[in-house]
């Protein structure tokens, strides 16, 4: 079997980038590594866990998803990306990445800016020096909204400096001030998003090589044109093609955009910026970003399992993956495919990273759902 990657067809012909060493040097460490291997009979198998397995997968997990490699390579055998999947090289300043672009009917439902600012101004609590107790007394004197307050001998001025905010729709600005006086996770901060347009969002979510300092090998963004989910996938083929994927995938960035991640605060943004930082690339800019995973935990921890994507989607939508993946198999499954140039094990990693993003905006749904009650 050939143990070539499949060409840069199409690809307009750039000079040497000074990064084209970078995935020759990681790719040489892969092929020095060996692959993990299915025990025979379970041999030295020990409460269902050996060496080389990733910690967090069960046995039973991993055996399965070893079982799927070895059908995909056999199933994709000979076969290029470009054959299997629909997608074309994305050309830019730093070369080529494979690019996977699809169109879908999906609906987008959210606050609208008015629903927004009455929900704001209607929790007291955001005031300094007012809680439950407060709030409740206050109520009961007939001040239900923060503009009531404006009229308020103690609370006047703080009143009108955040009718103000609310009335700017700056929603960093109004989510730093939740956050402070209720939590990060708290509802008005999701209807922060309220502020803007749904064409605002871009969704996103990367898969690695692992958890710091290795490369990134798919990032994954969709933004609504429309009633029209538009997602793009850049995908590296090699491991050279990092520093254009990045690139494609700040061009997505416009001064109106806000990122909607799970779990994309603490992993995927930091993660791209070291990977930014590691090429010299500019950064991406501090801008507003809703984090689904907060907001998931407050809403479904006590109903549900866990709050992963994948449980979230199963009782929330109903939707079960079949050939899935593991995350923490993402990196074996891509190593098999540099080291053999056999496209199948990473056939289902592109479908992990579609199907994430479309649950994302899902998610981002069923929240207004449950709290614009």
């Amino acid at each position: 079997m050939s143990t070539e990657i499949e060409s840069d067809k199409g690809c307009t012909p750039y000079p040497k980038s000074p990064f084209s060493g970078i995935g020759k040097s990681f790719r040489s460490k892969i092929d020095s590594v060996k692959e993990y291997e299915i025990l025979e009979e379970n041999e030295e198998i020990k409460d269902d866990y050996f060496y080389g397995m990733p910690f967090g997968l069960g046995y039973n997990e991993y055996l399965n998803a070893q079982k799927l490699k070895s059908s995909l390579i056999t199933k994709y055998r000979d076969m290029q990306l470009s054959e299997a999947i629909k997608g074309n090289e994305a050309s830019g300043d730093f070369g080529c990445v494979f690019t996977i672009n699809e169109e879908l009917k999906l609906d987008l439902k959210k606050f609208s800016r008015e629903k927004a600012k009455e929900k704001m101004l209607s929790e007291l609590r955001l005031l300094y020096g007012i809680g439950d107790t407060k709030k409740k007394y206050l109520n009961s004197r007939g001040y239900q909204t923060i503009e009531d307050l404006i009229y308020h001998p103690a609370f006047s001025n703080d009143a009108k400096s955040l009718v103000d905010l609310i009335n700017s729709m700056d929603s960093k600005r109004m989510m730093e001030r939740i956050s402070h006086w209720l939590s990060k996770s708290d509802e008005l901060v999701y209807c922060c998003s309220g502020f803007h347009e749904k064409e605002d969002f871009l969704f996103f979510d990367i898969e690695t090589l692992g958890l710091f300092n290795r490369p990134i090998i798919l990032i994954g963004a969709a933004k609504f044109n429309g009633d029209d989910l538009s997602i793009n996938q850049y995908f590296l083929k090699d491991l050279n093609q990092e520093p254009e994927a990045l690139n494609q995938f700040l061009s997505q960035i416009g001064p109106k955009t806000v990122l909607v991640s799970y779990n994309g605060k603490s992993f995927d943004v930091p993660y791209i910026r070291e990977r930014l930082s590691y090429y010299g690339m500019p950064h991406i800019n501090e801008m507003t970003h809703f984090d689904m995973l907060h907001f998931s935990r407050r809403a479904w921890r006590s109903r549900y399992p866990n709050c992963r994507l994948v449980t979230l989607e199963k009782y929330l939508f109903g939707v079960e993956r079949h050939d899935d993946v593991p995350s923490a198999l993402v990196p074996e499954f891509y190593e098999t495919y540099l080291r053999t140039g056999n496209i199948g094990p990473v056939i289902p990693i592109i479908e992990h990273n579609r199907q994430d993003l479309i649950t994302l905006t899902n998610i981002f749904s069923k929240l207004y759902e449950e709290w614009s009650q």
